[in-house]
């Protein structure tokens, strides 16, 4: 048995993805396919991790078709650096989408003036984000993308129209706004609440089978939302709340408390997708014994 067979044979074994192997190894997906179709082989260090996720020793690993060889690494290093210094395709679609987003700021400005510059980054918003996402991040860029272009989403609703998904769970909220003919915010309410679960059931998927034996994170992440959803709680319901919205609504505009609110709101939703996420990944680490 080759040592592309056994990688694939101890993967599915720990039923582990192409995707989940090349997330723990810190590599792409195409090496893990290449290492198991014998076409490259992996350096000593990732041999080793391969090892230990996989629950064997190193020569169950390589003992057979295979023997560690400083001169067989040379030729696939000089590929590995080759490829990284071509132009990727995330970037490319990243420039395309700076690119559109500058038209569409241009032709606002052209419109509107200097007042059409800040409507052009407003309607731009998702683009920027998502060409952002394509040069930061080198995997998982659709799912980044889809969190980028929600958030955009949300802020606009949040701060124009007033509608969120915690709307849903507010009953003096949805009686208002039935008994108002408001259909089309309650609508909105709940196509937020049904965009933000599906972003967050597919973000935890996605990263569960990461490995992680550190109890703390969740535990730290858990604690940091609900001292925000305590605190936030805390000061809605005191006497200064009512002063400070005063002062916003007589000196100010009613966007500019929407806005800080709605930073604030996705300041804890980061924390609670986060200590989701490390929960999911503890748990089945503990359920599989990956490490």
């Amino acid at each position: 048995m080759t040592l592309g067979e056994k990688i694939f044979k101890f993967r599915t074994d720990k039923n582990l993805s192409q995707g989940d192997l090349s997330d723990i190894l810190g590599v792409s997906r195409q090496s893990v396919s290449k290492w198991e179709n014998d076409v490259a082989i992996p350096d000593l260090d990732k041999i080793i991790k391969l090892a230990e996720v996989f629950g064997i020793t190193i020569d169950e690993l390589v003992k057979g078709d295979f023997t560690v060889s400083s001169k067989t690494e040379e030729p696939r290093t000089t590929v590995t650096t080759k490829n990284e210094s071509t132009f990727p395709p995330r970037k490319i679609v990243g420039t395309v989408l700076f690119s559109l987003s500058l038209i569409i700021t241009f032709i606002c400005f052209v419109i509107g003036g200097l007042e059409g510059i800040f409507s052009g980054i407003l309607f731009s918003a998702p683009l920027i984000l998502c060409g952002i996402v394509c040069f930061v991040f080198k995997k998982n860029v659709g799912l980044w993308c889809a969190w980028a272009i929600f958030f955009a989403v949300d802020m606009f609703l949040r701060i124009a129209t007033g509608t969120s998904s915690s709307v849903i769970f507010n009953f003096q909220a949805l009686l208002f706004y039935i008994r108002g003919g408001e259909f089309i915010r309650l609508l909105l309410s709940f196509a937020q609440f049904a965009a933000i679960v599906s972003l967050i059931s597919v973000t935890v998927l996605r990263f569960r089978k990461i490995p992680l034996e550190k109890k703390k994170l969740p535990i730290i992440f858990w604690a940091v939302y609900a001292a925000m959803k305590i605190a936030y709680a805390i000061f809605a319901a005191s006497p200064l709340y009512k002063e400070v919205m005063h002062n916003l609504l007589a000196y100010a505009e009613i966007w500019v408390f929407s806005f800080f609110s709605s930073v604030y709101v996705w300041v804890y939703t980061v924390f609670f997708v986060s200590a989701a996420v490390f929960t999911a990944r503890y748990l089945y680490t503990r359920k599989h014994k990956v490490l």
